[in-house]
């Protein structure tokens, strides 16, 4: 038996972080449908019950694939979206830290979060891009 199961992944990807989510979010909707079965009467569970088998599915498929430098690539890129989604999340926690001594500005030109200290009254900021801004701090 447990050669069997050692045969059964030789070649295979297994469960990456990628799977991992797409398993957890699963059982997830499956736990949603089942409590809007109960609380509302089974409006809207029949769609989150089927989300949650989907999303469980697609996970074993991605587990058991033989594809590896496909699902490879799907993982890194899914690990890069939650590094840039964590990196924005530090940001924006950072800001309001600083919302005290410091007011935040968009540049219209290029995009760039300015930051420039409070109580200076009307001043122009200059951008990296060449684009000056007049605000109020």
């Amino acid at each position: 038996m447990r050669t069997w199961f050692n045969n059964l992944f030789q070649g295979r990807q297994g469960m990456d972080e990628l799977s991992k989510s797409m398993f957890w979010w699963g059982v997830a909707c499956l736990v949603v449908s089942i409590l809007l079965a109960v609380l509302l009467n089974g409006l809207l569970s029949v769609p989150f019950s089927w989300l949650g088998v989907i999303l469980i599915v697609l996970s074993f498929v991605r587990a058991f694939s033989r594809r590896m430098g496909q699902r490879e690539l799907e993982n890194n890129a899914y690990l890069a979206f939650l590094e840039r989604r964590r990196r924005q999340w530090d940001m924006r926690k950072e800001r309001f830290h600083q919302r005290k001594d410091f007011r935040f500005f968009k540049c219209p030109g290029c995009g760039t979060i300015l930051r420039v200290p409070r109580g200076k009254g009307k001043i122009h900021i200059n951008c990296r891009c060449g684009y000056v801004l007049y605000r109020r701090t």
